[in-house]
Protein backbone atom coordinates (compact mmCIF):
# COMPACT_ATOMS: atom_id res chain seq x y z
CA UNK A 1 0.00 0.00 0.00
CA UNK A 2 3.14 2.55 0.06
CA UNK A 3 2.88 5.07 -2.73
CA UNK A 4 5.07 4.49 -5.78
CA UNK A 5 8.54 6.08 -6.08
CA UNK A 6 8.02 9.37 -8.70
CA UNK A 7 9.73 8.59 -11.99
CA UNK A 8 12.30 11.55 -13.11
CA UNK A 9 9.78 13.12 -16.18
CA UNK A 10 7.09 12.99 -13.80
CA UNK A 11 8.76 15.19 -11.17
CA UNK A 12 9.65 17.71 -13.23
CA UNK A 13 7.48 17.94 -15.94
CA UNK A 14 3.94 16.99 -14.68
CA UNK A 15 2.23 16.82 -17.96
CA UNK A 16 -1.13 17.60 -18.83
CA UNK A 17 -2.68 14.37 -18.36
CA UNK A 18 -0.90 14.41 -14.60
CA UNK A 19 -2.04 17.89 -13.50
CA UNK A 20 -5.95 16.73 -14.78
CA UNK A 21 -5.62 13.60 -12.38
CA UNK A 22 -4.30 15.97 -9.38
CA UNK A 23 -7.47 16.38 -8.33
CA UNK A 24 -9.06 12.43 -8.24
CA UNK A 25 -5.11 12.33 -5.86
CA UNK A 26 -6.56 15.02 -3.44
CA UNK A 27 -10.03 13.60 -2.82
CA UNK A 28 -12.94 14.98 -1.53
CA UNK A 29 -14.56 18.04 -1.90
CA UNK A 30 -14.43 21.84 -0.08
CA UNK A 31 -16.28 22.38 2.80
CA UNK A 32 -16.77 25.67 2.31
CA UNK A 33 -16.64 28.13 -1.03
CA UNK A 34 -13.64 29.37 -1.69
CA UNK A 35 -13.43 32.91 -3.16
CA UNK A 36 -14.05 32.81 -7.62
CA UNK A 37 -10.62 34.94 -8.22
CA UNK A 38 -10.86 36.27 -11.54
CA UNK A 39 -7.96 37.06 -13.49
CA UNK A 40 -7.18 40.64 -12.55
CA UNK A 41 -3.81 41.14 -13.42
CA UNK A 42 -4.57 43.15 -17.03
CA UNK A 43 -1.82 44.02 -19.75
CA UNK A 44 -0.15 47.13 -18.29
CA UNK A 45 1.82 46.28 -15.07
CA UNK A 46 1.92 50.13 -14.37
CA UNK A 47 -1.57 50.08 -14.02
CA UNK A 48 -1.69 47.54 -10.98
CA UNK A 49 -0.70 49.88 -7.67
CA UNK A 50 -1.01 49.77 -3.64
CA UNK A 51 0.57 47.54 -1.38
CA UNK A 52 0.46 44.19 -0.32
CA UNK A 53 1.74 41.63 2.17
CA UNK A 54 3.96 38.85 1.85
CA UNK A 55 4.99 36.16 4.70
CA UNK A 56 7.53 34.11 5.05
CA UNK A 57 8.93 31.83 7.54
CA UNK A 58 13.12 31.62 6.43
CA UNK A 59 15.27 34.64 7.31
CA UNK A 60 18.29 32.67 5.30
CA UNK A 61 15.83 33.68 2.08
CA UNK A 62 15.44 36.84 3.09
CA UNK A 63 18.16 38.32 1.27
CA UNK A 64 17.38 36.82 -1.96
CA UNK A 65 13.64 37.55 -1.48
CA UNK A 66 14.77 41.16 -1.39
CA UNK A 67 16.22 40.48 -4.68
CA UNK A 68 13.13 38.97 -6.19
CA UNK A 69 10.89 41.50 -4.76
CA UNK A 70 13.13 43.91 -6.77
CA UNK A 71 13.12 42.05 -9.67
CA UNK A 72 9.46 41.80 -9.14
CA UNK A 73 9.11 45.98 -8.85
CA UNK A 74 10.83 46.26 -12.30
CA UNK A 75 7.95 44.87 -14.01
CA UNK A 76 5.84 46.47 -11.71
CA UNK A 77 6.75 49.36 -10.42
CA UNK A 78 3.59 50.59 -8.79
CA UNK A 79 3.59 47.53 -6.28
CA UNK A 80 5.03 47.69 -2.53
CA UNK A 81 5.50 44.41 -1.10
CA UNK A 82 6.30 44.50 2.80
CA UNK A 83 8.10 41.66 3.92
CA UNK A 84 7.29 39.80 7.03
CA UNK A 85 9.33 37.18 8.05
CA UNK A 86 7.86 34.63 11.14
CA UNK A 87 9.83 32.11 12.09
CA UNK A 88 8.47 28.41 11.61
CA UNK A 89 7.77 27.93 15.10
CA UNK A 90 5.22 30.55 15.53
CA UNK A 91 4.36 30.83 12.14
CA UNK A 92 1.04 28.31 11.52
CA UNK A 93 -0.31 29.59 15.00
CA UNK A 94 0.00 33.23 14.07
CA UNK A 95 -1.59 32.39 10.87
CA UNK A 96 -4.76 30.82 12.49
CA UNK A 97 -5.05 33.69 14.53
CA UNK A 98 -4.87 36.13 11.45
CA UNK A 99 -7.28 34.01 9.35
CA UNK A 100 -9.92 33.85 12.41
CA UNK A 101 -10.14 37.52 11.69
CA UNK A 102 -10.14 37.49 7.98
CA UNK A 103 -6.67 39.10 7.62
CA UNK A 104 -4.46 37.07 6.36
CA UNK A 105 -0.84 38.24 4.50
CA UNK A 106 -2.01 38.93 0.99
CA UNK A 107 0.55 36.30 -0.21
CA UNK A 108 2.44 34.01 1.99
CA UNK A 109 4.27 30.67 1.84
CA UNK A 110 2.51 27.40 2.91
CA UNK A 111 2.98 23.83 3.30
CA UNK A 112 1.44 20.55 2.48
CA UNK A 113 -0.02 19.49 5.52
CA UNK A 114 -1.60 22.62 6.24
CA UNK A 115 -2.84 23.16 2.96
CA UNK A 116 -5.98 21.94 2.86
CA UNK A 117 -7.60 23.33 5.79
CA UNK A 118 -7.00 26.75 4.44
CA UNK A 119 -8.30 25.66 1.03
CA UNK A 120 -11.05 23.84 2.21
CA UNK A 121 -11.76 26.62 4.77
CA UNK A 122 -12.20 28.95 1.92
CA UNK A 123 -9.01 31.40 2.97
CA UNK A 124 -7.12 30.60 -0.12
CA UNK A 125 -8.14 32.39 -3.07
CA UNK A 126 -8.24 30.02 -6.48
CA UNK A 127 -5.34 30.06 -9.00
CA UNK A 128 -7.56 28.37 -11.87
CA UNK A 129 -8.18 31.89 -13.83
CA UNK A 130 -4.54 32.39 -14.12
CA UNK A 131 -3.99 28.71 -14.97
CA UNK A 132 -6.62 29.16 -17.35
CA UNK A 133 -5.08 32.49 -19.14
CA UNK A 134 -1.79 30.27 -19.23
CA UNK A 135 -0.29 32.81 -16.40
CA UNK A 136 0.99 29.92 -14.42
CA UNK A 137 1.68 26.20 -15.95
CA UNK A 138 1.59 23.42 -14.04
CA UNK A 139 3.51 20.91 -16.24
CA UNK A 140 6.37 22.82 -15.44
CA UNK A 141 6.56 21.94 -11.99
CA UNK A 142 6.42 18.56 -9.91
CA UNK A 143 3.10 16.67 -10.37
CA UNK A 144 3.83 15.52 -6.41
CA UNK A 145 3.90 19.31 -5.28
CA UNK A 146 0.45 20.24 -8.37
CA UNK A 147 -1.24 17.56 -6.81
CA UNK A 148 -0.60 18.14 -2.80
CA UNK A 149 -1.66 22.14 -3.73
CA UNK A 150 -4.67 21.24 -5.87
CA UNK A 151 -8.39 20.87 -4.95
CA UNK A 152 -11.30 19.71 -6.88
CA UNK A 153 -8.90 20.25 -10.26
CA UNK A 154 -8.41 24.09 -9.04
CA UNK A 155 -4.50 25.26 -8.29
CA UNK A 156 -4.65 26.71 -4.80
CA UNK A 157 -0.91 27.33 -4.78
CA UNK A 158 2.17 27.98 -6.99
CA UNK A 159 5.10 26.00 -6.36
CA UNK A 160 8.30 27.65 -4.83
CA UNK A 161 10.75 24.83 -4.35
CA UNK A 162 11.57 21.26 -3.79
CA UNK A 163 12.65 20.15 -0.05
CA UNK A 164 15.14 17.08 -0.39
CA UNK A 165 16.59 15.61 2.71
CA UNK A 166 20.34 14.31 2.43
CA UNK A 167 23.42 13.45 4.63
CA UNK A 168 25.19 16.34 5.16
CA UNK A 169 28.36 15.83 6.12
CA UNK A 170 32.06 17.61 7.72
CA UNK A 171 34.72 16.52 5.69
CA UNK A 172 37.25 17.66 7.83
CA UNK A 173 35.83 15.65 10.91
CA UNK A 174 35.88 12.27 8.91
CA UNK A 175 39.35 13.24 7.94
CA UNK A 176 40.57 13.17 11.32
CA UNK A 177 38.79 9.85 12.13
CA UNK A 178 39.69 8.56 9.43
CA UNK A 179 36.20 7.33 8.18
CA UNK A 180 35.68 6.96 4.47
CA UNK A 181 33.09 9.68 3.57
CA UNK A 182 29.45 8.08 2.80
CA UNK A 183 28.58 7.08 -0.58
CA UNK A 184 25.60 5.69 -2.43
CA UNK A 185 26.70 1.77 -0.46
CA UNK A 186 25.63 3.17 2.96
CA UNK A 187 22.35 1.22 4.16
CA UNK A 188 20.61 2.09 7.16
CA UNK A 189 22.94 -0.12 9.09
CA UNK A 190 25.76 1.37 7.71
CA UNK A 191 25.18 4.54 8.76
CA UNK A 192 24.47 3.76 12.00
CA UNK A 193 28.14 1.94 12.20
CA UNK A 194 29.87 4.79 10.95
CA UNK A 195 28.50 7.11 13.13
CA UNK A 196 29.08 5.17 16.58
CA UNK A 197 32.73 5.03 14.60
CA UNK A 198 32.97 8.44 14.50
CA UNK A 199 31.75 8.95 18.18
CA UNK A 200 33.91 6.49 19.34
CA UNK A 201 37.02 8.09 17.41
CA UNK A 202 36.54 12.07 17.70
CA UNK A 203 37.49 13.99 21.20
CA UNK A 204 34.81 14.28 23.88
CA UNK A 205 32.30 16.48 23.22
CA UNK A 206 31.91 15.70 19.49
CA UNK A 207 29.67 13.09 17.74
CA UNK A 208 29.42 10.83 14.85
CA UNK A 209 25.48 12.41 14.27
CA UNK A 210 23.26 14.59 15.97
CA UNK A 211 19.57 14.46 14.38
CA UNK A 212 16.10 16.86 14.20
CA UNK A 213 14.01 14.06 14.94
CA UNK A 214 11.33 15.31 12.70
CA UNK A 215 8.94 14.15 10.05
CA UNK A 216 10.85 16.22 7.57
CA UNK A 217 14.17 16.24 8.22
CA UNK A 218 14.47 12.06 9.46
CA UNK A 219 11.82 9.42 9.84
CA UNK A 220 9.74 9.54 6.93
CA UNK A 221 12.57 9.19 5.04
CA UNK A 222 13.36 6.01 6.97
CA UNK A 223 10.09 4.71 6.45
CA UNK A 224 10.68 4.50 2.74
CA UNK A 225 14.12 3.42 3.00
CA UNK A 226 12.71 0.30 4.64
CA UNK A 227 10.03 -0.09 2.80
CA UNK A 228 7.46 0.96 4.87
CA UNK A 229 4.18 3.94 4.49
CA UNK A 230 2.98 6.02 6.55
CA UNK A 231 -0.35 6.83 5.28
CA UNK A 232 -2.68 4.61 2.35
CA UNK A 233 -2.96 5.80 -1.02
CA UNK A 234 -6.83 6.23 -0.55
CA UNK A 235 -6.07 8.07 3.06
CA UNK A 236 -8.07 6.07 4.97
CA UNK A 237 -5.46 3.79 6.62
CA UNK A 238 -2.56 4.26 8.70
CA UNK A 239 1.13 2.45 8.41
CA UNK A 240 2.55 2.97 11.28
CA UNK A 241 1.41 -1.09 12.39
CA UNK A 242 3.87 -1.84 9.26
CA UNK A 243 6.52 -3.78 10.74
CA UNK A 244 8.61 -2.24 7.88
CA UNK A 245 7.50 1.20 8.90
CA UNK A 246 7.81 0.50 12.85
CA UNK A 247 11.70 -0.44 11.86
CA UNK A 248 12.19 2.47 9.92
CA UNK A 249 10.97 4.52 13.44
CA UNK A 250 13.42 2.56 15.47
CA UNK A 251 16.07 3.61 13.43
CA UNK A 252 16.43 6.75 15.14
CA UNK A 253 16.45 5.74 18.60
CA UNK A 254 19.11 2.89 17.94
CA UNK A 255 21.37 5.56 16.93
CA UNK A 256 20.86 6.92 21.00
CA UNK A 257 20.68 3.61 22.36
CA UNK A 258 24.38 2.75 21.10
CA UNK A 259 25.58 6.14 21.71
CA UNK A 260 26.28 7.40 18.04
CA UNK A 261 23.94 10.22 18.70
CA UNK A 262 23.18 12.89 21.82
CA UNK A 263 19.85 12.16 23.75
CA UNK A 264 16.77 14.20 23.19
CA UNK A 265 17.01 15.74 26.68
CA UNK A 266 20.61 16.66 25.08
CA UNK A 267 19.14 18.03 22.21
CA UNK A 268 16.71 19.77 23.75
CA UNK A 269 19.19 22.47 25.41
CA UNK A 270 21.97 21.87 22.57
CA UNK A 271 20.61 22.59 18.70
CA UNK A 272 21.90 19.89 16.29
CA UNK A 273 21.59 22.34 14.06
CA UNK A 274 24.41 24.48 15.58
CA UNK A 275 26.44 21.54 16.75
CA UNK A 276 26.95 20.60 13.14
CA UNK A 277 27.53 24.50 12.48
CA UNK A 278 29.83 24.45 15.24
CA UNK A 279 31.91 21.51 14.42
CA UNK A 280 31.03 19.43 16.83
CA UNK A 281 29.26 16.88 14.86
CA UNK A 282 30.22 14.47 11.86
CA UNK A 283 27.07 14.33 10.00
CA UNK A 284 23.30 14.53 10.24
CA UNK A 285 20.17 13.84 7.68
CA UNK A 286 18.84 17.66 6.65
CA UNK A 287 17.37 19.23 3.83
CA UNK A 288 18.62 21.50 0.80
CA UNK A 289 16.89 24.42 2.94
CA UNK A 290 20.35 24.41 5.18
CA UNK A 291 22.81 25.76 2.65
CA UNK A 292 21.65 29.32 3.62
CA UNK A 293 22.93 28.90 7.54
CA UNK A 294 25.57 26.80 6.49
CA UNK A 295 27.60 29.07 4.02
CA UNK A 296 27.75 31.90 6.97
CA UNK A 297 29.00 29.16 9.21
CA UNK A 298 32.49 28.05 10.87
CA UNK A 299 32.38 24.91 8.92
CA UNK A 300 31.04 26.54 5.37
CA UNK A 301 34.59 24.99 4.15
CA UNK A 302 33.99 21.44 5.40
CA UNK A 303 30.99 20.45 4.50
CA UNK A 304 29.31 18.48 1.68
CA UNK A 305 25.93 16.24 1.07
CA UNK A 306 25.69 12.68 0.51
CA UNK A 307 22.71 10.48 -0.70
CA UNK A 308 20.73 9.21 2.12
CA UNK A 309 21.50 5.79 3.13
CA UNK A 310 19.46 3.16 0.99
CA UNK A 311 21.74 0.71 -1.28
CA UNK A 312 19.74 -0.35 -4.00
CA UNK A 313 16.50 0.32 -2.22
CA UNK A 314 17.19 4.55 -1.88
CA UNK A 315 13.92 6.70 -1.47
CA UNK A 316 13.38 10.41 -0.21
CA UNK A 317 9.98 12.08 0.96
CA UNK A 318 10.13 15.11 -1.16
CA UNK A 319 8.29 18.28 -0.07
CA UNK A 320 8.01 21.82 -1.19
CA UNK A 321 6.86 25.03 -0.32
CA UNK A 322 3.53 26.70 -2.53
CA UNK A 323 2.65 30.71 -2.96
CA UNK A 324 -0.82 30.96 -2.06
CA UNK A 325 -3.48 33.98 -2.10
CA UNK A 326 -5.64 35.06 0.64
CA UNK A 327 -9.15 34.75 -0.29
CA UNK A 328 -9.79 38.34 1.44
CA UNK A 329 -6.99 40.46 0.08
CA UNK A 330 -8.06 43.59 -0.69
CA UNK A 331 -5.96 43.83 -3.59
CA UNK A 332 -6.01 40.93 -6.04
CA UNK A 333 -4.42 42.45 -8.98
CA UNK A 334 -1.55 42.99 -7.14
CA UNK A 335 -1.40 39.49 -5.14
CA UNK A 336 -1.78 37.67 -8.10
CA UNK A 337 0.50 39.79 -10.02
CA UNK A 338 3.50 38.87 -7.46
CA UNK A 339 1.83 34.99 -7.31
CA UNK A 340 2.79 34.80 -11.00
CA UNK A 341 6.19 36.56 -11.21
CA UNK A 342 7.46 34.27 -8.33
CA UNK A 343 6.33 31.74 -10.11
CA UNK A 344 7.36 32.48 -13.06
CA UNK A 345 11.44 32.10 -14.33
CA UNK A 346 13.08 35.10 -13.38
CA UNK A 347 12.15 34.55 -9.66
CA UNK A 348 13.19 30.63 -10.02
CA UNK A 349 16.93 31.98 -11.29
CA UNK A 350 17.27 34.43 -8.73
CA UNK A 351 16.77 31.71 -6.04
CA UNK A 352 18.81 29.08 -7.36
CA UNK A 353 22.11 31.27 -7.81
CA UNK A 354 21.46 32.21 -4.37
CA UNK A 355 22.00 28.68 -3.87
CA UNK A 356 19.22 29.18 -0.47
CA UNK A 357 16.47 26.89 -1.97
CA UNK A 358 16.20 24.63 -4.71
CA UNK A 359 13.06 25.76 -7.52
CA UNK A 360 10.86 23.48 -8.26
CA UNK A 361 10.43 25.32 -12.12
CA UNK A 362 11.90 23.01 -14.36
CA UNK A 363 14.92 23.88 -16.09
CA UNK A 364 16.02 25.98 -13.27
CA UNK A 365 17.67 23.76 -11.10
CA UNK A 366 21.95 24.31 -12.71
CA UNK A 367 22.60 27.77 -11.09
CA UNK A 368 21.04 26.46 -7.67
CA UNK A 369 24.00 23.73 -8.23
CA UNK A 370 26.62 25.77 -9.33
CA UNK A 371 26.35 28.50 -6.53
CA UNK A 372 28.36 26.28 -4.07
CA UNK A 373 30.31 23.74 -5.96
CA UNK A 374 32.09 22.34 -3.12
CA UNK A 375 28.81 21.30 -1.49
CA UNK A 376 27.64 18.28 -4.35
CA UNK A 377 24.35 20.06 -4.14
CA UNK A 378 23.75 17.88 -7.47
CA UNK A 379 22.90 15.45 -4.73
CA UNK A 380 19.82 16.76 -3.98
CA UNK A 381 18.37 17.43 -7.49
CA UNK A 382 19.13 13.36 -8.27
CA UNK A 383 17.38 12.43 -5.55
CA UNK A 384 14.38 14.30 -6.10
CA UNK A 385 14.56 13.24 -9.84
CA UNK A 386 15.07 9.96 -9.29
CA UNK A 387 14.48 8.73 -5.64
CA UNK A 388 11.41 10.10 -4.66
CA UNK A 389 8.42 9.29 -3.03
CA UNK A 390 5.34 12.11 -2.37
CA UNK A 391 5.35 13.40 1.07
CA UNK A 392 2.35 11.59 3.17
CA UNK A 393 -0.43 14.47 3.55
CA UNK A 394 -4.18 13.95 3.61
CA UNK A 395 -7.12 16.67 4.55
CA UNK A 396 -6.67 15.95 8.64
CA UNK A 397 -2.59 16.15 8.42
CA UNK A 398 -2.34 18.74 10.92
CA UNK A 399 -4.82 16.25 13.45
CA UNK A 400 -2.51 13.10 12.95
CA UNK A 401 0.58 15.05 12.45
CA UNK A 402 0.07 16.00 16.37
CA UNK A 403 -0.46 12.39 16.85
CA UNK A 404 2.75 11.64 15.72
CA UNK A 405 4.54 13.90 17.68
CA UNK A 406 2.53 12.19 20.88
CA UNK A 407 3.59 9.26 20.50
CA UNK A 408 6.98 9.12 18.70
CA UNK A 409 8.35 11.48 20.65
CA UNK A 410 8.10 8.92 23.72
CA UNK A 411 9.77 6.34 21.29
CA UNK A 412 12.52 8.86 20.60
CA UNK A 413 12.84 9.66 24.49
CA UNK A 414 12.98 5.73 25.68
CA UNK A 415 9.53 5.68 27.13
CA UNK A 416 8.34 3.00 25.00
CA UNK A 417 9.22 0.83 22.29
CA UNK A 418 9.17 1.91 18.96
CA UNK A 419 6.42 -1.42 18.18
CA UNK A 420 4.30 0.13 21.50
CA UNK A 421 4.48 3.64 19.89
CA UNK A 422 3.47 2.83 16.40
CA UNK A 423 1.20 0.52 16.74
CA UNK A 424 -0.66 2.87 19.43
CA UNK A 425 0.08 6.13 17.06
CA UNK A 426 -1.34 3.62 14.57
CA UNK A 427 -5.08 3.34 16.34
CA UNK A 428 -4.74 6.88 17.00
CA UNK A 429 -4.29 8.15 13.41
CA UNK A 430 -7.19 5.40 12.05
CA UNK A 431 -9.64 7.28 14.58
CA UNK A 432 -8.80 10.24 12.30
CA UNK A 433 -8.69 9.16 9.01
CA UNK A 434 -12.15 7.32 9.66
CA UNK A 435 -13.63 10.74 10.43
CA UNK A 436 -11.96 12.22 7.83
CA UNK A 437 -13.41 9.94 4.97
CA UNK A 438 -16.85 9.51 7.22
Amino acid sequence: MATSPIARRSLLAAGGAAFAAAAAGCGGGNKAAVKDATNEIGDDPKKIKGTITYAYWDINQEAMLKDVMKAFNEKYPNVKVQLNMVPFKDYFTKLRAQASSKALPDVFWMNGPNFRSYAENGQLASLKALVDDGLIDPNKYPSALVDMYTVDGELFATCKDVDCVGIWYNKKLFDQAGVAYPDETWTLDTYKEKALELTDKLPDGVWGCAEVFSRTASYYHSIAINGGWVISDDKKKSGYDDPKTIEGVKFWRDLIDIGACPSREFLAENSCYGMFEGGQVAMQWSGNWRVGALIGSSVKDDCAVAYLPGGDDRKTAVHGLGHVISANTENLAASQALVTFLAGEEAAKISAESGIALPALEGTQDPYVDAQPGYDLDVFVDQAENYAVPFPVSKTCPEWEELEGEHLSKVFDGEISAEEGCKALAKAMNEVLKKENS
